[in-house]
């Protein structure tokens, strides 16, 4: 309880002989908390009558999903399963206790000029509490928390980063890969949602319990095929296994892609683009999709590709309060059902875990599981999370997997420098598996493996370095002096 006194400064008051020191506190605005609207939900979106008949409206749409994913960045086409990725982290998982976050965490990396910024800016828009930070101006005071000294006296104050000002929110960083000393500054933040500090004195935990969403670009620019997905980031393996969702957006060319691509950019700028209404009066904001088609045969990225006739899209601000209600008032549990799909569908990404080149696998992506299905079924505004939701998605996160380019080897025309890359690593795997299928054996030395890189005129300079990769990566195992055996992973 802080009583009001008025401007008094204290330094009048204060005697040479008082060993007490006055505190006071400077405002910036003053609210009686007897007059503060209890409409006013924790999140600071303020909700009235006509706001409740949109939230119900959206409710009642035959697919509240593929409806959200489509409101959001309406101006970027494509990438809608990246869109619904990008949703359930703002709609966020269940709390159950302390020790367990229920923040969702997504990092967005591709070649530039795909809209990953656009997609950050746009869901900072809808967020109920988001703050949006550029990696190449920010730093670890800023994202944390930054020690001042106070002037005329010896007393030092605590000002909050980025991440501590978003409790309670999604923190959006842009340019993840261009601050990469402020990456161990995240790791507390991400897992134990809060920030420590031990400065001059000072020790305290502040809380951080905010979901980031980052965007980053590859070494050098643009994603090499010939590397592996770490290989191609600036990120360290702890960082990485705090995301629940990593999308790689690549530019490849495509005749079919590049046409509707054109189209829609040509539309956007020629004018005829619908107008979305303002929303002042319920009935002028009709959200109920009749396409007379049922949904429930096609995948989910079919589902969310397509498009019904005379769709009316959410605006910001109403998706924006449905976003907050359901963060605040809808609290899923998930049934036995769905967390049997996850259990069977993560013992499967176990046993995938050594494959060369693929996005890695982390015990923490079970929890990840969960929490994206409990998200799902937070988004739909239902109190339990289905075996449905637990198949969405797995598709989903088969989506990041796949995403990653596995291509084969192609003999270099000319001079080739013989160093080991993900492509020749690639290559050799599969002629190992066509040995085994030949000669129906799995056990090989030295001698023949050195034989069938040669024959596929594939060129390794330093081939005992590239045996123990292998080894390391646990495709080929030791058995003996010289011989291995090819495990098929």
């Amino acid at each position: 309880i802080i009583k009001i006194r008025g401007t008094d400064d204290g330094i009048e008051s204060r005697t040479k002989t008082s060993e007490a020191n006055a505190l006071y506190m400077e405002a910036i605005s003053v609210i009686n908390n007897k007059n503060k609207s209890r409409n006013r939900s924790a999140l600071g979106v303020e909700l009235d009558h006509h706001d409740y008949v949109f939230i119900k409206q959206i409710h009642d749409a035959t697919d509240v999903f593929s409806l959200l994913v489509r409101s959001l960045a309406p101006a970027i086409y494509g990438n809608e399963i990246i869109k619904a990725g990008l949703l359930l982290s703002l709609f966020g998982g269940c709390a159950k206790h302390d020790s367990l976050r229920d923040d969702l965490h997504v990092l967005l990396v591709g070649d530039p000029g795909l809209g990953k910024s656009q997609l950050l800016q746009a869901c900072s828009k809808i967020c109920t509490k988001g703050v949006y930070v550029c990696g190449n101006s920010s730093t670890t005071s800023g994202l944390t928390v930054t020690l001042t000294k106070e002037n005329g006296v010896n007393d030092f104050a605590l000002e909050p980063g980025a991440l501590v000002l978003a409790d309670k929110g999604t923190c959006f960083i842009d340019e993840f890969d261009k601050m990469p000393t402020q990456h161990q500054a995240l790791l507390e933040a991400m897992e134990q949602s809060s920030v420590s500090v031990a400065k001059s004195g000072i020790i305290c935990s502040l809380p951080a319990r905010t979901s980031i969403v980052a965007a980053a670009n590859p070494i050098g620019g643009k994603y090499n095929k010939a590397k592996t997905f770490t290989e191609n980031l600036n990120l360290s393996e702890p960082l990485l296994s705090r995301f629940d969702l990593i999308f790689l957006l690549l530019d490849e060319p495509s005749e079919q892609m590049d046409t509707l691509m054109c189209a829609h950019v040509m539309s956007a700028h020629s004018g005829f683009k619908r107008v979305l209404p303002k929303a002042k009066d319920p009935d002028d904001f009709n959200l109920t999709i009749n396409n007379g088609q049922s949904s429930s045969d096609l995948t989910l990225k079919r589902r969310l590709s397509c498009k019904t006739h005379n769709e009316e899209l959410i605006p910001q601000s109403i998706l924006r309060k449905y976003v907050s209600y359901a963060r605040l008032y809808v609290k899923p549990r998930l049934q036995p059902e769905a967390a049997n799909a996850i259990k069977d569908y993560y013992l499967q990404l176990r046993q995938r875990h050594n494959i060369f080149g693929q996005l890695p696998v982390f015990h923490r992506q079970l929890e990840a599981l969960i929490r994206l299905t409990e998200a799902r079924a937070k988004l739909e505004l239902r109190t339990e999370a289905t075996e449905d939701d637990a198949r969405e998605v797995i598709e989903i996160y088969k989506f990041t997997l796949d995403s990653v380019p596995r291509n084969t080897f192609t003999p270099i025309l000319g001079h080739d420098s013989g160093k080991i890359t993900a492509n020749k690593v690639t290559a050799f795997i599969s002629l190992m598996e066509q040995e085994v299928e030949d000669k129906g054996d799995s056990i090989f030395s030295k001698t023949d493996l050195m034989d069938l890189a040669t024959r596929s005129g594939i060129i390794i300079n330093e081939f005992s370095k590239f045996i123990r990769k292998l080894n390391d990566e646990g495709i080929l195992l030791k058995k003996g002096n010289d011989l291995y055996k090819f495990v098929n992973v």
